[in-house]
């Protein structure tokens, strides 16, 4: 499953492009931003495996989202100018699209990011260092009725994790992103599918293909477009972004 973050200015370019991807079913939108500053603030707490992003925006260019992009996220702009190929594989890209998207264009850049997903050692910089995941992962064992036991560094550090605590968990590739009240997230050596098999009945809801949230921890959630919703948890500062698939999936499993 590649996961997906959409940057442009222009709701009509998001909704279209939005509207295609969906028609891969490998791939997944989990929100959308409509300038570098919101783009920003979404990757300080997820890590999409692409960013689709446009290059003149107000205010700041695309280019400036570069540095904020973790080294396992890929960028395929998407833009109306010709000019600025260059400058985009100059930058990091891993494939440069015109507007108006055309589908069959933009399966080819499908093709391209499942085969780079598939291989998360290969950089578009052509370095074979490990990935942001293979850098940072950590194991959880010790599963009982009420907590799980996350431990990192070779196994020299642990802790002892509620479930109650576990706020949400975000597929990244082979491995899961978790979010725990007042602590950082972790990347964790657990798909979501054993998730599932070991949270109580129940407590956590998977929305989308990439995220379960724990449902009795969401304080609110505030609309931000057609395309994305803000949901906020008790004990974390930020709020958790998601597209328009998950917040239909969420409504059903909240209380009315």
């Amino acid at each position: 499953m590649i996961t997906a973050l959409l940057v442009d200015d222009e709701p009509n370019a998001i909704e279209r492009l939005a509207e295609l991807l969906e028609s891969f079913p490998g791939v997944e939108v989990i929100g959308t931003a409509r300038d570098v500053g919101d783009a920003e603030r979404f990757l300080a707490g997820r890590s999409p495996d692409v960013v689709f992003l446009d290059i003149n925006m107000p205010g700041r260019l695309g280019f400036d989202l570069m540095a904020s992009v973790s080294f396992g996220t890929r960028v395929v702009f998407v833009t109306a100018h010709e000019d600025r190929a260059v400058d985009a594989f100059r930058a990091g890209a891993v494939d440069y699209v015109l507007k108006p998207v055309d589908r069959d264009r933009l399966a080819i850049t499908i093709d391209r990011l499942e085969a780079l997903v598939a291989s998360p050692s290969s950089q578009p910089d052509g370095d074979d260092g490990p990935s942001v995941a293979d850098d940072e992962a950590g194991d959880a064992s010790g599963d009982t009725e009420d907590s799980v036991t996350f431990s990192a560094d070779g196994g020299k550090v642990f802790e002892v994790v509620p479930y109650a605590d576990i706020v949400w968990i975000e597929a990244v590739r082979n491995y899961t992103r978790v979010q725990a009240v007042d602590r950082r997230s972790r990347i964790i050596r657990r798909t979501m599918a054993e998730w599932e098999e070991i949270l109580p009945a129940g407590s956590c809801g998977r929305i989308s293909r990439s995220l379960i949230v724990q449902l009795a921890a969401i304080r609110s959630t505030q609309w931000q477009s057609r395309d994305q919703t803000l949901v906020f948890f008790r004990g974390v500062v930020e709020p958790l972004p998601i597209g328009r698939a998950a917040t239909t999936r969420l409504k059903d499993l909240l209380p009315t």
